[in-house]
């Protein structure tokens, strides 16, 4: 069972190559930023949750890809991190991330309009 410290430093080294691997290796229709928001990864190691968010278009495809892509990812990410075990990823949206923005474009709205 590892450690609180090692998992979150692990969480970090994580976040980091899988933002390096998505933006350098694989391929979004253009005009589409996805950025890795957290990774959460279970108590035991094992399993992470890769929590992301989509800038200049919709969640859903850019997940969809992801999740078929999936694979190579974690191929990628097994050989680039020398820790063992490497926990196994799964996708997710930021759900959290998707409500600010939605509460952003609902504030500029109602100030676009002098009501506030």
């Amino acid at each position: 069972m590892p450690s609180e410290r090692r998992l979150e430093k692990l969480s970090d080294l994580m976040e980091e190559e899988l933002s390096s691997i998505i933006s350098r290796e694989v391929e979004l229709p253009e005009g589409i930023l996805v950025t890795i928001t957290r990774v959460v990864i279970s108590p035991d190691g094992h399993y992470a949750a890769i929590f992301i968010s989509v800038l200049g278009g919709e969640a859903k495809s850019a997940l969809e890809i992801l999740q078929k892509r999936v694979y190579n990812i974690q191929q990628r990410l097994n050989r680039r991190l020398r820790v063992r075990p490497i926990p196994k990823i799964h996708f997710a949206p930021d759900l959290g991330e998707m409500h600010r923005e939605k509460i952003e474009k609902t504030l500029a709205e109602i100030k676009r309009k002098g009501d506030l």
